[in-house]
């Protein structure tokens, strides 16, 4: 079976290639799909949804195809010969990018054969003609009538396909706003951890994608874990997908998110940083309350604040419209969602779908959540001592004893089917540090575990070890403000003019601030300054979020004054290890709100330069980032999982340097071991 869609279709029949519009055809829903005439000609053929109408069939000749938008599900498919153009919106945005490639394939190829096969007496009906099976092939960039052919880059591999035992490295796709992709491991035969294999050229095809439409399991040969999350996605069951750091949860959340419709499908986070990493927006902005979910109260749902909601809610078509306009719900970084905030926002989803009365949770709408329990724990909004000031200790009693989202009554209420990842990706390279940071995630300290950390400590004159226009080892800190100033202290002491980047932004300013807390306000940089990058740029490059580098310089002021980034492509990405200079320029980081069948879609902005200082972050911005060379700072750990989060960022032990170690740094909530344990035991019945 070929590769087809199911999405809305705006059709425009011309006058001529350059004439006017002399029809126009609108679907809200319409099966799309590449057919082959009894002749041997190409068809794009459209067949409504509801069957009132013919199916319509377009020649394919000479296609142009405009993919800026592609990444939301949208594109523009331009048949000049016929003359007609064909736009396509909600489109599951990965089985797009392959549709539109087979078009072009598929055209290429039948041109250059010179033979037809005689046509029949009686022509086969448009409806009855057989879908065109994918090509084998990977996209060339080239093919494309595109503003800036990278918005159609090569296939990328999954961290969940792996080539060979001289595979490229796994890039990750390149949305709005992307995380860090998972590196493909380098083999090694003492290796036990598991490292998988298709046995085909991923290179060129797209099997990882393909194998989804054509109704096969859609990841084979071993590949158990990711198949069993993605085929419960698509049965309509509640999902709660958790691993360690570096098992490729981002990584499927992306691929679960490109083969969802994007109107249906809502992508949100519990941190505008970890929004900003897979394209979507934050628990708070998509609720359309904001800060009302982490207002204190004696209860959860208590009278006033349930009336409070209620009427803001109601009163705003934008958010209602939202929320009826959506079929299912990721959620990233579930486990820095407290249970008040689960809880609340569960409440909204009924309240906004007019299903207040009813039991079933979100109002059935589907949850698909991500996150790791044994890593940063939520952040309580409220101080002991603010809640004490108001007289109310069984306030902080009750949301101590209730902080994370598992322990709401919402989360036993929606039956998870729960999914542990096995599979390191990160640390696949060194597979005693896996082990390793298995021990402290779980928070145990066997011997072995200590004397290896022991060994990771640097000597005082190793810190001191710098040099102006070469990368050092990122510091990792416990808190935002020494991080900060870590990074203000060098940049100051770097001699030459400073020069600062003030970021654009268009839209709501509440919404903008919910949106993009993550990309900074203002940059500052100087020649020498050690940046890091914050979103993908070409992943074929190895220019990804999380990759370091050195600013050399800047352009004349006449092509902007933009920083000249000298960037360190470690051999994990790039074999062997390079070094690429890149002009860096402002990137546009996007949200859209009021997403709905009846609400007006509102969009804010932000035009940033994709960069920020990195001598030195917070442990909590490192999220989601892989480093080759780190400094870990753990002298003011205050919080569960701190000290796993900060180690996880490393992909060898030798690449770990620490400037204080304690046995106490390795801290773990009991009750996410509880947790963990019974949803383990649970997962073990199911398979017995």
């Amino acid at each position: 079976m070929g590769v087809h869609l199911n999405c809305g279709v705006y059709i425009e029949e011309l006058m001529s290639a350059c004439g006017p519009i002399c029809r126009t055809i609108k679907f809200e829903k319409a099966h799309v799909s590449l057919v082959k005439s009894d002749n041997s000609e190409l068809l794009i053929r459209i067949k409504p949804a509801n069957g009132s109408r013919k199916c319509l069939g377009y020649k394919v000749s000479n296609p142009k195809f405009f993919t800026r938008f592609m990444r939301e599900g949208k594109s523009t498919i331009s048949l000049k010969a016929v003359p007609v153009n064909i736009m396509l919106r909600n489109c599951p945005p990965d089985t797009l990018q392959v549709f539109l490639y087979n078009i072009k394939a598929q055209w290429t190829h039948l041109k250059s054969l010179d033979s037809k096969r005689s046509v029949s007496e009686k022509e086969t009906s448009l409806s009855l003609l057989d879908e065109v099976s994918p090509m084998r092939n990977g996209p060339p960039s080239e093919s494309f009538a595109s503003p800036k052919a990278e918005l159609f880059p090569r296939p990328e591999l999954s961290p969940i396909h792996v080539k060979g035992p001289h595979s490229e490295a796994a890039y990750s796709g390149s949305g709005v706003c992307s995380s860090t992709p998972v590196r493909n491991p380098r083999r090694n035969a003492k290796l036990a951890v598991r490292v998988l294999s298709l046995g085909v050229d991923m290179d060129k095809t797209f099997s990882h994608v393909l194998l989804d439409w054509q109704g096969g399991n859609a990841l084979k040969n071993g590949m158990i874990e990711q198949a069993r999350v993605i085929d419960s996605v698509k049965m309509g069951v509640n999902v709660f997908c958790t691993g360690g750091a570096g098992t490729g949860k981002s990584h499927l959340l992306r691929k679960l998110a490109g083969i969802l419709s994007p109107s249906e499908t809502a992508i949100v986070a519990s941190t505008g940083l970890a929004a900003s990493l897979i394209g979507g927006i934050t628990v708070h902005a998509f609720s359309g309350v904001g800060h009302m979910l982490d207002l204190e109260d004696l209860e959860d749902l208590s009278p006033s604040w349930l009336e409070s909601v209620t009427t803001r809610v109601v009163s705003d078509p934008r958010t209602t419209a939202r929320w009826r306009g959506v079929r299912r719900i990721i959620i990233d970084e579930v486990s820095m969602i407290s249970s008040r905030v689960f809880t609340r926002f569960e409440a909204i989803a009924r309240i906004a779908l007019g299903k207040c009365d009813e039991k079933m949770p979100f109002g059935g709408i589907q949850i698909i959540a991500f996150g790791d329990f044994f890593q940063l724990p939520p952040v309580l909004p409220s101080s002991a001592a603010y809640i004490v000031s108001l007289g109310l200790a069984n306030c902080l009693h009750i949301q101590i004893k209730k902080k994370f989202a598992f322990q709401s009554s919402v989360w036993r209420a929606c039956r998870f089917q729960c999914f542990e990842l096995q599979t390191s990706w990160r640390q696949s390279c060194d597979v005693n540090f896996f082990h390793l940071l298995n021990e402290v995630r779980e928070g145990r300290s066997p011997q072995w575990v200590l004397e290896a950390l022991r060994s990771r400590l640097c000597k005082q004159a190793d810190r001191r070890k710098k040099s102006a226009l070469t990368t050092t080892r990122t510091r990792l800190c416990t808190h935002r403000r020494d991080a900060d100033s870590f990074n203000e202290q060098l940049l100051n002491s770097l001699p030459g003019t400073m020069r600062v980047f003030e970021k654009k932004d268009t839209g709501p300013k509440n919404l903008i601030t919910e949106s993009f807390s993550a990309i900074p306000d203002t940059i500052k940089l100087k020649v020498g300054a050690q940046v890091m990058l914050l979103r993908n740029l070409d992943v074929s490059r190895g220019l990804v979020n999380g990759v370091r580098g050195v600013v050399e310089g800047f352009t004349p002021p006449s092509e902007g004054g933009f920083p000249v980034v000298r960037f360190f492509v470690p051999p994990a990405v790039a074999s062997p290890p390079s070094e690429k200079s890149v002009v860096v320029q402002p990137e546009r980081w996007t949200a859209n709100f009021g997403r709905g069948v009846t609400g007006k879609e509102v969009q804010v902005t932000r035009l940033q330069l994709p960069l920020c200082l990195a001598w030195a972050i917070s442990i909590h911005r490192s999220q989601g980032i892989t480093l080759d060379s780190v400094e870990v700072d753990l002298s003011k750990v205050f919080e569960y999982g701190q000290a796993y989060v900060a180690l996880s960022r490393c992909r060898s032990l030798g690449g770990l340097h620490l400037l204080s170690w304690q046995t106490d740094f390795i801290r773990v909530d009991r009750r996410v071991t509880k947790f963990y344990r019974r949803i383990r035991d649970q997962s073990d019945a199911n398979l017995n």
